[in-house]
């Protein structure tokens, strides 16, 4: 069944670029820094955390500007793209109704987007690593598998979102006021552990905050993240997409009656 689903949406994949690359293109169309914006936002907010936590609240962290940028990055990614898959086929209302295709490739276009903003920012992380003396290492090759675990986390949860704003238009809320509390309860600007003992496994039971370890592990901290969290991370991965996949293909054959 996965296998038969996957290869029929490998027959779309020209349309799966399309639309990604229009979303890329026309996102900062009119603005004159064009992409550019997507990796100010992070860098912004690195330099305002780092000067609030270092400064005013006198956190002792080593290298804070990487610490923070390696978790604001995998948190964009996937903020980023939970917001835009959630309304997607709503916005593309017309599309649907002119053509026949998996509308699945609709939120998937949108992750893929934003995977490529994605990987262009983790040059920039590179670059700030080097700064601080960071340099590459041999765990710096795990990285491919924890940024395809998020990209399957990003994509399943993106799906049933984006299924249950079709249906119900409530979800578009819903779903801002969940980022604002996840952002909150993922260590991206305080480290695991100022969390209390315990604490920590409801901690790790967000797949953000385990996604966000492994990339400051493998990154910052150049070492081969915890089997426990690899495991952890790829079932959970797994389990959602395949919930998002079994959701989104339950409800789409409704989609054309409700957008």
């Amino acid at each position: 069944m996965i296998y038969a689903y996957c290869k029929q949406l490998y027959r779309y994949r020209g349309l799966i670029a399309a639309l990604a690359a229009k979303e890329v293109k026309v996102r900062y169309k009119s603005a004159a820094l064009g992409w550019v914006w997507s990796l100010l936002h992070p860098l912004l907010l690195m330099i305002i955390f780092s000067i609030v936590f270092t400064c005013v609240f006198n956190m002792h962290i080593d290298k804070f500007p990487v610490f923070l940028l390696s978790a604001l990055l995998p948190w964009f990614f996937f903020s980023f793209s939970l917001q835009n898959s959630t309304t997607a086929v709503v916005d593309n209302a017309g599309l649907i109704k002119k053509a026949y295709f998996p509308y699945e490739v609709i939120p998937l276009a949108i992750v893929a987007a934003q995977l490529f903003n994605f990987l262009i920012s983790l040059g920039v992380l590179f670059f700030f690593l080097l700064c601080f003396r960071v340099y590459p290492a041999l765990p710096w090759l795990v990285l491919p598998a924890v940024v395809a675990g998020e990209t399957l986390f990003i994509l399943g949860i993106s799906l049933i979102a984006c299924a249950g704003h079709t249906m119900f238009r409530d979800v578009r809320y819903a779903v801002e006021l969940l980022l604002l509390a996840w952002f909150y309860a993922t260590p991206i600007f305080y480290p695991v552990s100022m969390v209390p003992e315990p604490l920590r496994p409801w901690l790790y039971a967000n797949p953000l905050a385990l996604f966000v370890s492994m990339y400051r592990d493998i990154l910052l901290y150049r070492k081969i993240p915890g089997t426990h969290e690899v495991l952890a991370a790829l079932a959970i991965s797994a389990a959602t997409c395949a919930a998002g996949i079994i959701l989104f293909s339950r409800y789409k054959k409704h989609f054309a009656d409700v957008t």
